[in-house]
């Protein structure tokens, strides 16, 4: 007896139970399929072809309809076999299938299969029944997400078909299977999915295991490929999470054609290549050469990281949060940190784009294919820039938003993925997160950055940053202060009289005030490594106007003095005073915000976007 892949085990324990008959087969359809052969060894094919030849092999008839081809047959004897129900459908309506041609149009097209399928499971004159499958391919094309109202009435007639067919007694008493073949749920028309009448079956990416087994297969068929391959069976499978065996052909027949050694910095380039067409621009693979040990500043926040990377590396992914929440105010390097750690960790780094699609469903669907491809691919770390704008919230009222927000809380929350999918949440903003992201058991660990508050902090900084611009600078200018000669010249701090706090005027003695241990903060701190690096450059500018290849002092000090921030200072203290309420841990924060009281910098926040939203003066 031939050994059935598991998702089909699936769908025939839940045939054997008499109560459905219908099943919507959906995820990973167009790839090829592996079985064990009657001598053993593994065989591939279509999907189409496994369920014809392999899972109802026994069927009396097998039916395939698809938009494009129409009704076509396993077998001649099938095709006889309908022809003579469609003669005699002819005779009783008048119609001409039988010498004009078969009808495509889904309408159609599906009432002479249901006269056939009834006529074969349900004979009459006491002939014997028979067994049946029907295979509907691109099941989501013929019946798409939408609201039925808006439907034409030969999709409405089909609907209604397919949901009576699931719940008719006589089908569901008779040797009948129906099987209809969708990408994903999300692309169905929902009266389909949610039916309890129909199952259910998802085709998932091949594992580590599968992926191995098809190219072993490969490599016997295709002796070259041992003398290209710089990498074992195993390794290359290991590399190649997240890929069909599809894409597995794909790779090794490029080597192939190309003569090309399959190493890994090849296997990874294929990979990412082929991972981003898959998702259609929505994922968007991340390398960096560099780690933590090049990540200024940030010291409790990099020994975190640290200790987590060992852990992953050791092992040991119970001890670990499920994702991190990075926050601090803009140009403080989120993106690259999370990088760097992934680095580190030594997996691979994804940022997730826009996903989101003005057709309806296609929202949903383009997350259901994000989420499979994260979970074949990990371990991963996952970025998602402006989270508090990406992903949405339970409370928008918006109907796609609320079901894509719900999907992402519910993977970020599945602890089977511990360690596995790493979350990085960026935001400058984390108070217009929803709390159920920010919450224990999703993004556990929340690490704010803030700008490099000492002067050892900011000469390394610049010294990162000259490196990597290709500046040269005069000996006599490495001195130079650039972030504070800027801060110097910037806005002075807002009127304090329309923020005042809301503290108790007859206590004498009080703390600082919040907005003044900000303000020394920022003009202790200056400015945010990117703001740095733009006044290099600048100076860089000004040093090639001026027909010289190195930087001097007089450079850098008119480009600091001249350099207005773009940012409003109340902007910038409210993105710090969020970063410091979010924080999860006091080792993260400089030591002058750490003696911040929380209520008092939760009021300076509510009256600062008070202020924002009565000036206008708010994104």
């Amino acid at each position: 007896m031939t050994k059935l892949p598991g998702w089909a085990n699936q769908l025939a324990d839940q045939y054997r139970g008499g109560t459905i008959i219908e099943f919507i087969v959906y995820g990973n359809v167009d790839d090829k399929v592996e079985w064990e052969g009657s001598d053993g060894k593994p065989r591939f094919g279509s999907l189409r072809t496994f369920l014809a030849n392999k899972l109802f092999p026994r069927r009396d008839a097998v039916i395939f309809y698809d938009p494009s081809h129409g009704i076509s047959f396993r077998d001649d004897d099938t095709f006889g076999d309908f022809h003579r129900v469609v003669q005699a459908v002819d005779a009783s309506s008048g119609t001409k299938y039988a010498s004009q041609g078969l009808p495509r149009d889904a309408n159609r097209a599906l009432h002479l299969v249901e006269r056939f399928m009834r006529a074969k499971v349900d004979p009459r004159g006491g002939a014997k029944p028979k067994s049946v499958a029907l295979i509907i391919d691109y099941a989501d094309l013929i019946l798409p997400a939408g609201d039925p109202g808006h439907m034409s009435m030969a999709q409405q007639a089909t609907l209604v078909r397919f949901l009576s067919w699931a719940r008719d007694p006589v089908f569901l008493d008779a040797d009948l299977t129906i099987v209809l073949v969708a990408e994903n749920l999300a692309g169905l028309n929902q009266a389909l999915v949610e039916s309890p009448y129909i199952g259910r079956v998802e085709i998932e990416l091949p594992d580590a295991e599968e992926r191995a087994s098809y190219l072993r297969w490969k490599f016997e068929r295709n002796p070259r490929l041992e003398d290209l391959a710089q990498v074992s069976v195993e390794q290359f499978a290991k590399l190649t999470g997240g890929l069909s065996r599809v894409n597995l052909n794909h790779v090794t027949s490029q080597a192939l054609a190309n003569e090309r050694p399959i190493t890994p910095e090849y296997v990874g380039e294929m990979k990412k290549a082929l991972i981003e067409k898959e998702c259609f621009g929505m994922l968007e693979f991340l390398s960096s050469p560099y780690g933590l040990d090049t990540v200024c500043g940030h010291g409790p926040q990099k020994t975190w990281l640290r200790e987590d990377a060992r852990l992953i590396r050791e092992g040991r992914i119970d001890a670990l949060p499920m994702g991190y929440l990075i926050c601090g105010p803009v140009g403080t390097g989120k993106t690259f940190l999370a990088q760097c750690t992934t680095h580190d960790i030594g997996i691979p780094c994804v940022k997730l784009k826009n996903f989101r699609s003005q057709w309806y469903g296609s929202t949903e669907a383009n997350w259901q294919k994000i989420l499979s491809v994260l979970v074949a691919t990990g371990p991963v770390g996952v970025i998602i820039d402006e989270a508090d704008a990406a992903v949405g919230d339970r409370e928008s009222g918006h109907e796609v938003s609320n079901r894509v927000f719900s999907m992402l809380a519910t993977q970020m929350g599945d602890t089977r993925y511990r360690g596995h999918i790493l979350w990085f949440l960026l935001t400058s903003r984390p108070d217009l997160l929803p709390v159920d992201l920010k919450r224990q058991g999703r993004a556990e660990v929340h690490i704010p950055l803030f700008y490099p508050d000492t002067p050892e902090e900011r000469r390394e900084m610049r010294q990162i940053l000259m490196k990597k611009c290709g500046i040269r600078v005069a000996e006599e200018a490495l001195d130079v202060d650039i972030a504070l000669l800027a801060v110097q010249n910037t806005e002075p701090p807002d009127p304090e009289e329309d923020l005042a706090e809301e503290e108790d005027d007859d206590e004498e003695e009080r703390d600082e005030p919040v907005w003044q241990a900000v303000d020394d903060y920022l003009n202790d701190s200056g400015l945010s490594g990117a703001e740095i690096e733009s006044i290099l450059i600048r100076a860089k500018r000004r040093a090639y106007l001026g027909g010289r290849e190195e930087v001097r002092r007089e450079d850098l000090e008119l480009e600091a003095a001249s350099y207005i921030p773009n940012l409003p200072k109340r902007e910038l203290e409210l993105q710090i005073l969020a970063a410091i309420v979010e924080c999860s841990d006091k080792r993260f924060l400089p030591e002058r915000l750490a003696r911040l009281d929380r209520g008092r910098v939760r009021e300076r926040m509510r009256a600062i976007k008070r202020a924002m939203a009565t000036h206008t003066d708010i994104r």
